[in-house]
């Protein structure tokens, strides 16, 4: 799948927000504070901000933000968005700099962002990775050269060698 740049969720908050409740609640929104799924009314028109919706079960009003790292940010939603797609897609990590610079923002505030994105990053207890939830490494490269060819042409004819180093436990049955 390629992301533009260019995408309107990178832009418009209202693209941003759609697209963040398409991730968040594919099966439709659910309240935060009960868990209510079927009692979810939207609230629309001048007097209440976008995205608000409230649970007719604990009459709490809550948006797709409520229990995430952009929860009660000043920080426009397609601004966390750009952020998230920026830290998520750069091989060697973006720095608050480069944030401030690419999205427009202060320092300070993209200071405030990549920290928060990072936190989201980090892995919960409840989400293991292989057998004993203990972090993996993983990377990749290619060995070999073609002697009738110059340095750097390619690797289409070279050796592909992928690892991945973690502890896993074995278990026998």
């Amino acid at each position: 799948m390629t992301i533009l740049l260019n995408d309107p969720i990178f832009h418009d908050d209202s693209a941003a927000r759609k697209h963040l409740e398409a991730i968040r609640w594919p099966d439709g929104p659910f309240c935060p504070h009960c868990g209510e799924t079927t009692q979810i009314t939207r609230l629309e028109g001048r007097s209440h901000r976008s995205g608000l919706l409230q649970c007719n079960g604990c009459r709490e009003h809550f948006t797709v933000t409520v229990g995430t790292v952009m929860e009660r940010s000043h920080i426009a939603l397609h601004k966390w968005v750009a952020a998230f797609h920026l830290m998520n897609s750069s091989k060697k990590g973006v720095s608050a700099h480069q944030l401030h610079r690419m999205l427009g923002i202060t320092y300070k505030s993209a200071w405030f962002m990549a920290h928060r994105v990072r936190e989201a990053m980090t892995r919960t207890p409840n989400a293991p990775v292989g057998n004993t939830g203990n972090p993996l490494e993983m990377d990749e490269t290619y060995i070999g050269r073609d002697p009738s060819k110059k340095k750097g042409t390619g690797g289409h004819h070279k050796l592909k060698v992928v690892s991945v180093v973690g502890q896993f436990e074995i278990r026998r049955s």
